[in-house]
């Protein structure tokens, strides 16, 4: 703990305006909204196998992230009076393993297994490094969090790789299995951060099931199409997210339901839109 405190503290007292603008602009790559808007955008104009391959990953990875935080339940280092936190919002559970660092490494180090070749090796490392400095330097994580954050990442990753097949899909028994999670967790009392990450998932994997089976829309088309299904498909999130939100409020249970219904129109609702209307 005492070199944990020693790296945090000097961390602290490199702190400047400009520096901190860095810090808070790499961690906020690692936090879900733009994590969202990148993956929609390649599933809905790019690659969809690939893209849904990167998804199940990292999902994967945020809810094991949340489990273990939820069975350990480590404080923060500011809440121990270490160090003063910056971009403290961000920090919305509990310390032990590191979220951000977590997500950032699902969502990098899946991207390097898929595509294979140096530059993305290279990106992804650099990646994955700032975004578990930036916690440490925002006084949000202690140093073994964000350690933790890269090995569980990369565990769960090669896991959830093993149990996803980019050619036949996501299968009945995946639909099943998260199903069950699902249910778990609405009888177990866990945090809300937990609820959302597996609604997402269950919304998820229905969303591709249902995709991949009744749907079957394209990614190619003409540039216009390609800017009227991010319009479309970001459009329909907003006003969906802001519906929930409003019909929605409170319980755990419905927060769950609302993220699962969330990622459900991302992957299946607005591309059977596109395939109705666009194509």
């Amino acid at each position: 703990m005492n070199w944990e405190i020693a790296i945090l503290q000097a961390l602290q007292n490199i702190r400047n305006s400009f520096l901190t603008s860095i810090m808070e602009a790499i961690t906020a790559l690692a936090e879900s909204l733009p994590l969202v808007i990148v993956l929609s955008i390649l599933y809905w104009c790019s690659d969809k196998k690939k893209t849904v391959r990167i998804g199940w990953a990292v999902l994967c990875s945020t809810v094991v992230n949340g489990i273990i935080k939820n069975l350990i339940k480590a404080p923060r280092p500011f809440e121990k009076g270490v160090v003063t936190p910056l971009r403290v919002e961000t920090a919305t559970s509990y310390s032990f393993p590191s979220g951000h660092t977590q997500n950032a490494t699902g969502f990098w180090a899946s991207a390097m297994m898929i595509f294979r070749n140096r530059s993305m090796y290279i990106l992804g490392i650099i990646m994955i490094i700032l975004t578990a400095f930036t916690r440490l330097y925002l006084g949000v994580h202690w140093p073994v969090d964000v350690i933790a954050g890269i090995i569980i990442g990369l565990i769960v990753i090669v896991v959830a790789d093993k149990l996803y097949d980019e050619e036949t899909g996501f299968t009945r028994w995946h639909v099943l299995g998260v199903g069950i999670l699902a249910f778990i967790f609405l009888i177990v009392p866990i945090e809300k951060d937990l609820l959302k990450s597996v609604g997402a998932l269950w919304g998820f994997v229905v969303g591709c099931y249902l995709e991949q089976n009744y749907i079957h829309f394209e990614t190619k088309g003409t540039l216009k199409q390609q800017i009227l299904k991010i319009i479309i498909g970001l459009g329909g999130a907003i006003l969906i997210y802001l519906a929930l939100k409003f019909i929605l409020q409170g319980d755990l249970i419905l927060s769950m339901i609302k993220y699962a219904l969330l990622v459900l129109w991302l992957i299946a609702g607005a591309p059977y839109l596109f395939k109705k209307l666009l194509h």
